[in-house]
C-alpha cells in the first residue's frame, strides 16, 4: 500500500512537502476571498449596514452612507426637528462644497448662499412640523472626507464619508 503524502517518481514525479505547502497557500486565498465577499455584502463597499450612518444634533438627524463611489451620486438627508419659525437654515461646510457637485435638493431651497467657510441653505417650512431635505450629490475625487452640518446655527454634526473611485 502507498503512502498519499510521500513523495513519487512513477507515473509523475511529485514533490509532496511543496504540495501541501501550496494548498495551506490556496486555502488561506480562499479564506481572504470569503472575506472581501462578506465585507462586501455587509457594506464595507458600498451600501449596507456598515455603510449606513446615522447622526443625531441638535435640531436635525442626518442619514447618509460612509462608503461612498465615486462614480455614484450621494444621498444626504436632514431630518429637521419641529421649530417656531417658518425657515430652516441648513449649513454645509467647506469639505462639502469642495469636494461634492449637488445634483439635485429637494425640496429647492427659498435661497442659498456660497461663501468661503461653505454653503448656506435655507427653506420653507410650516412652523411647528418635522421637515426632511435630501440633497443628491455627486463626488469629486477620492479618499476621507470630513464634513460639518449644523441647523439654525445649532453646534454641528459631524459626517465623514470615504470616497472609492
Amino acid at each position: 500500500m502507498m503512502d498519499e503524502l510521500a513523495n513519487r517518481q512513477y507515473p509523475v514525479k511529485e514533490h509532496m512537502v511543496f504540495q501541501r505547502r501550496t494548498w495551506i497557500v490556496q486555502r488561506f486565498g480562499w479564506v481572504i476571498l470569503a472575506a472581501i465577499c462578506i465585507a462586501a455584502l455587509a457594506g464595507l463597499f458600498g451600501s449596507g449596514f456598515l455603510s449606513s450612518r446615522t447622526v443625531e444634533g441638535v435640531g436635525m438627524t442626518v442619514r447618509y452612507e460612509r462608503f461612498e463611489r465615486a462614480t455614484r451620486r450621494s444621498l444626504f438627508s436632514f431630518h429637521f426637528t419641529p421649530g417656531q419659525s417658518s425657515e430652516r437654515r441648513l449649513h454645509l461646510s467647506r469639505d462639502f462644497q469642495d469636494k461634492f457637485e449637488i445634483a439635485s435638493i429637494e425640496p429647492q431651497p427659498v435661497r442659498s448662499v456660497a461663501g468661503a467657510d461653505g454653503l448656506d441653505l435655507t427653506f420653507a417650512v410650516a412652523p411647528s412640523a418635522a421637515t426632511q431635505v435630501a440633497i443628491w450629490a455627486r463626488p469629486h475625487g477620492y479618499g476621507s472626507v470630513a464634513i460639518e452640518a449644523h441647523a439654525d446655527g445649532n453646534p454641528p454634526s459631524n459626517l465623514r464619508v470615504f470616497i472609492y473611485p
